[in-house]
């Protein structure tokens, strides 16, 4: 019994080792992460200025609409 945990410790430290010098396949590139600074929000004591974040999120309900009507 204590052979069998050997060999399965063994096959996952290899399985690690090989993942990590990129053996098992490349990861796909990580989407770019839209930060809520780059959207160019006004920062105030209690976060951001709600009337921009309105008018973003406004924006971005109109693009989403143009594009569901296109599908």
């Amino acid at each position: 019994m204590m052979l069998v945990f050997v060999l399965v410790a063994i096959a996952v430290i290899a399985c690690i080792a090989l993942a990590s010098v990129g053996r098992l396949g490349e990861l796909p590139e990580a989407p770019v992460d839209r930060k809520p600074t780059e959207a160019g929000f006004d920062v105030v004591i209690r976060g951001y200025r709600m009337d921009e974040v309105d008018e973003e999120l406004a924006r971005l309900r109109a693009r989403l609409a143009v594009h569901e009507k296109g599908n």
